[in-house]
């Protein structure tokens, strides 16, 4: 079996072989297992949801009504009245067995008419309202929530946020795994009206995009939000809950329990919409706002911290382009391409030498894809790290040469990141502006995280540790 995205070869058993024939041809697992001799359910369905870590098989549960869990939906709420009221209408209309379902509004010290807001529900939801006596903030009442929740999943959502009438249903079955112990879905805007909001629609830091994974702490998705969180409530509380910070508190509940071992999950069908910013300067904060959070779970969790992935080939390319420089030898810069064409023909050796000849052209696009996608993370590093110190230092050496390449490398990155992206997550949005939002997104970013080393006085969060890394086929 070949898998392209990265390349791989996975080497199966014949009779887990026969089982991928028969869900080509009938996608339901139980069905296809009664066909399948000497396959055991449970190694089946381990090795289905390996698969479908990796992302190469989509793999969905569905339950009767009589086996659905019970689920508490715990809404925090500080002064936002109405954007409560169109959150718990949303809540009313979710397709999930009333008998049971639970509806936990925890109001942090509202001084308006939020609480009666949330008490004029009562009889249209199974509600009930905590009033705290003082703010304790959103983590907190979150935790408050969960105490008196009685449901065995606790799903978590905010109070300016929508949720999808089949946010539940899509959610909640992938919990019949018990080692299932989080899962979360698409956060998308309430409405894409203004430019920023369909900016939003593809590069929010809420949203993971609309293919499901496996969420790890350096995945492609790395966490899930409290905009749209599903927990087992006894994993909840072995893991002790959410921690006192904000924002990040969510980041941190989800790399907790991925250390305790527990299979987190990202399924986007489960959709929930939310009132993104829609004006600058507070898109600018906000953005600003998530990336001091980084400083506090970088220093909770040091093993996390941001990485990025040099191929040797890259670096084996500058090397040469720079030893051209050096030396004024413009010949020896062509010697550039001679990394790539080494990969190329040992990922080909290397797939002939396991006895399954991977095709020239698959080998090509791998490579070539891999190459492109390590040079736009390692600029989006850049852009996101140290677009600001490169482009102070480069204005203050901007009368030596290093100083023009200092910036040309700061705006470099946020523009080709920026153009990347359009291409990548295709916008209903013009290129200037998706362009310009992304720039001001990495620059907010930036100077979020600076501040937060500032205030917290530690430089950890800009210690990228680099990774060379030398591509070949893989055998899974």
């Amino acid at each position: 079996m070949i898998a392209e995205r990265p390349l791989q070869l996975l080497r199966v058993h014949a009779a887990a072989a026969r089982l991928l024939g028969e869900l080509r041809a009938n996608p339901d697992v139980a069905e296809a297992l009664r066909r399948v001799a000497g396959l055991h359910r449970e190694a089946a369905i381990v090795f289905l949801e390996r698969l479908s870590d990796e992302g190469l098989v989509e793999l969905r549960w569905s339950l009767p009504d009589e086996l659905l869990p019970s689920v508490s939906v715990i809404v925090p709420v500080r002064n936002r009245p109405g954007p409560l009221a169109a959150c718990l209408e949303a809540v009313s209309r979710l397709d999930y067995p009333r008998e049971r379902l639970e509806v936990i509004v925890v109001d942090d010290a509202s001084t308006d008419e939020t609480p009666s807001r949330a008490e004029a529900w009562r009889d249209r939801l199974p509600l009930r309202v905590l009033r705290m006596a003082r703010r304790i903030g959103a983590a907190e009442c979150r935790n408050r929530g969960a105490l008196v929740a009685q449901g065995e999943i606790l799903a978590f959502t905010d109070s300016d946020c929508l949720p999808h009438p089949r946010w539940l249903r899509e959610l909640v079955p992938e919990f019949v795994r018990p080692g299932v112990v989080a899962v979360g879905g698409a956060v998308v805007p309430a409405d894409e009206s203004s430019w920023l909001d369909r900016y939003e629609a593809v590069a929010s830091p809420l949203m993971h995009g609309w293919e499901a994974a496996r969420v790890r702490p350096r995945g492609a998705v790395p966490y899930l939000v409290t905009a749209n969180l599903l927990v087992r409530r006894q994993a909840f509380v072995e893991a002790g809950g959410f921690a006192r910070i904000h924002p990040g508190e969510d980041v941190d509940l989800v790399w907790r329990l991925c250390e305790r071992g527990g299979r987190v999950l990202y399924r986007p069908n489960g959709i929930v919409r939310h009132d993104h910013r829609d004006r600058l300067w507070p898109f600018a904060t906000r953005r600003a706002s998530y990336a001091t959070s980084e400083v506090v779970l970088v220093q909770r969790h040091p093993a996390y911290r941001h990485a990025v992935v040099i191929p040797v080939a890259i670096l084996a390319s500058v090397l040469s382009v720079v030893a051209a420089r050096v030396r004024r030898r413009r010949a020896c810069a062509t010697l550039a391409v001679v990394p790539f064409v080494v990969d190329l023909v040992l990922a080909a050796g290397r797939g002939r030498a396991l006895g399954a000849p991977v095709p020239t052209a698959t080998v090509v696009r791998a490579e070539l894809r891999g190459t492109l996608a390590a040079l736009y993370w390692i600029g989006r590093t850049v852009s996101r790290y140290f677009a600001w110190p490169l482009s102070l230092a480069g204005t203050l050496l901007r009368s030596k040469g290093a100083g023009r390449w200092l910036l040309a490398l700061a705006w470099g990155s946020l523009l080709a990141t920026a153009s990347a992206d359009f291409v990548r997550k295709r916008p209903r949005l013009d290129p200037l502006r998706f362009v310009l939002a992304h720039v001001l997104d990495d620059l907010a970013n930036n100077a979020g995280l600076l501040a937060g080393c500032l205030r917290y006085r530690t430089l950890r969060p800009l210690q990228v540790e680099l990774r060379l890394y030398w591509p070949r086929i893989n055998r899974a």
